[in-house]
């Protein structure tokens, strides 16, 4: 059966929105447009997606995920009013009986994702009920056009070559999946018997006035050189098999060679500037990497 046979059938089973035989959850679909609105109208508002600065000036270790989620859904001003059109627009579709189906449709994923968020990075209870009331509405206003649109996306079509199909499938599963474990183990990650985050107990240099120094696990290569007013500078860094430990300028590209040594007996990293009679940059390990 073709597409367009399958939609026909389809249609001539179950009436059109409105036709006798269809109930109109009418106040289910208002219960569902009053909320949109309420949600879209808050990030126009800017009561929605709005962080304390109590919260922006702790580290980021130490935010509660309500917290990261709110600051980063309201980084962008517009990701946030195109989001609020998104729902306020299907709003508008779910009020009409014609449109009320593109409307829910529009709508169901945003408060699945909704619900997962609030669920996942701990918002609350009280927003997660109402985003599952929501999409209980939409739910609802979907239900009795069901099996047109299973005839519409679950189309009735031979497959001859389903077993090459489910091969070439397999194949793109393992290899997606083996290239970035591949990317994440042994390309982004590269450990080292220095990883983790290092205080500066020794700096004799006023020009590198250096508070911490952070040589990363998860991203191999790279170590951060944050100063005392919070500012970092990014350089490339390895440690050889015989301890040495080199940093140099561009991270990756290398360039220069700014400094070098290694671990002494007392567990502190000593790195000499290379070129320069200043002394060395003494560090001591403050915390382990994190996993």
């Amino acid at each position: 059966m073709s597409a367009s046979a399958a939609v026909e059938s389809a249609e001539a089973a179950v009436p059109a929105a409105g036709e006798s035989g269809v109930s109109q959850p009418t106040r289910l679909r208002w219960i569902a447009v009053a909320v949109c609105f309420l949600y879209g109208f808050a990030k126009v508002n800017e009561s929605q997606f709005t962080v304390l600065d109590s919260e922006v000036t702790k580290p980021m270790g130490e935010v509660s995920g309500f917290w990261l989620t709110w600051y980063y859904f309201g980084y962008s001003s517009a990701y946030g009013n195109l989001i609020a059109l998104g729902q306020i627009g299907g709003g508008v579709l779910l009020a009409w009986p014609r449109t009320a189906l593109i409307g829910a449709l529009v709508l169901v994923p945003m408060f699945a994702n909704i619900i997962l968020i609030d669920v996942f990075f701990g918002i609350g209870i009280s927003p997660t009920v109402v985003a599952l009331v929501v999409l209980g509405c939409l739910a609802a206003v979907i239900a009795p056009h069901a099996r047109r649109l299973r005839a519409v996306m679950l189309l009735e079509v031979v497959d001859r070559r389903s077993g090459l199909r489910a091969a070439a499938l397999l194949l793109m599963l393992i290899g997606a999946g083996g290239f970035t474990w591949w990317v994440a183990n042994y390309n982004n990650m590269l450990p080292t018997e220095i990883d983790g985050t290092w205080a500066v107990v020794s700096d004799h240099s006023a020009a590198v006035p250096w508070r911490q120094v952070f040589f990363e696990r998860n991203r191999a290569y790279w170590v951060t050189f944050r100063s005392a007013d919070g500012k970092d500078e990014i350089h490339h860094f390895e440690v050889d098999d015989k301890g040495v430990v080199r940093v140099w300028q561009t991270w990756l590209r290398k360039g220069d060679l700014l400094m070098e040594g290694r671990v002494g007996g007392d567990g502190r990293l000593e790195l000499h500037p290379v070129g320069a009679s200043a002394a060395p940059l003494v560090l001591e390990r403050t915390a382990p990497p994190r996993s």
